[in-house]
């Protein structure tokens, strides 16, 4: 009997480990991963919906993720400390603090490389990072900002957890908290941070980053409109968690993973768009 040949693969994950200059105490960690069937997951926005300024409690402190590679779990860790995630947490859940990160960070490596941290310090990814928040049952699903009106849009719900280049520049922020790329400013590696507040009126997004709270203003940052919009042209990408109690997200429109050529189309042209 012959044995059908496996029916071809429709989608497209593109993993792309970023090089890091790395700075003690000021460590990155994280890594392009895409996979085009998020696509299916992207965050749609309310119809009608109309920007406002708006900012969520974080009921916990800055984190610091000293010299390990886990910005991507700090910034996970963070999200489930701000409303709307922190309100609907299980009952004896782990405390949100940087065990439970570096915890998390162990699995995420499990899952990219085989082995746990330590010893294995090879970075993360937001996607990566929600699937084992999910699968803690800490979160029951997450979808996936693709644009800066993607990301605007989201952080009217809730704080979005972003990935995206880090240039030297962003080192040593003003003292008003604002990033920028300066002229000669060049990327040092990639961040994993938690944006939850939005300025209309300044056209700024304000971040928490996981360096400990004697960085920048009080462990947190500012970066404009047009700067985060120029990171996520840069492989840059946004992960928003869902809330435990809340239902999982569907896809929309609904496809079957295993074989949607039209669907496969259209994220290879996203990924193309992109540069990957």
């Amino acid at each position: 009997m012959t044995t059908p040949p496996d029916p071809p693969v429709s989608w497209v994950v593109t993993h792309v480990q970023i090089p890091e200059e790395v700075i003690e105490g000021q460590r990155l960690g994280r890594n392009v991963r895409h996979d085009s069937r998020s696509l299916a997951y992207r965050y749609q926005a309310p119809a009608g919906l109309t920007l406002a300024s708006t900012s969520w409690p974080r009921h916990i402190g800055i984190l610091d993720q000293g010299n390990v590679g886990s910005c991507t779990t700090n910034a996970g860790t963070g999200a489930l400390g701000c409303d709307p995630c922190f309100a609907g947490l299980p009952a004896g859940h782990d405390a949100l603090d940087e065990a439970l990160a570096v915890a998390m960070y162990s699995d995420e490596e499990k899952i990219l490389y085989g082995s746990g941290y330590p010893p294995t310090d090879e970075g993360g990814d937001g996607l990566t990072t929600c699937q084992v928040m999910k699968t803690r049952g800490l979160i029951s699903g997450y979808t996936h900002c693709l644009s800066l009106a993607d990301v605007q849009a989201a952080l009217m719900a809730g704080p979005v957890m972003l990935g995206m280049n880090w240039y030297s520049s962003f080192d040593k922020p003003a003292s008003s908290g604002l990033v920028a790329i300066s002229k000669g400013a060049y990327v040092r590696g990639g961040h994993e941070v938690l944006a939850r507040s939005l300025d209309t009126d300044n056209k700024l997004i304000g971040i928490d980053n996981s360096w400990g709270t004697g960085w920048g203003v009080n462990g947190s940052f500012t970066m404009s409109w047009a700067t985060l919009d120029r990171l996520l042209h840069e492989q840059g990408d946004g992960t928003v968690p869902v809330p435990v109690a809340a239902p999982a997200p569907v896809p929309a429109p609904p496809v079957p993973e295993s074989a949607d050529t039209e669907f496969a189309a259209a994220a290879r042209a996203w990924l193309t768009a992109k540069g990957l």
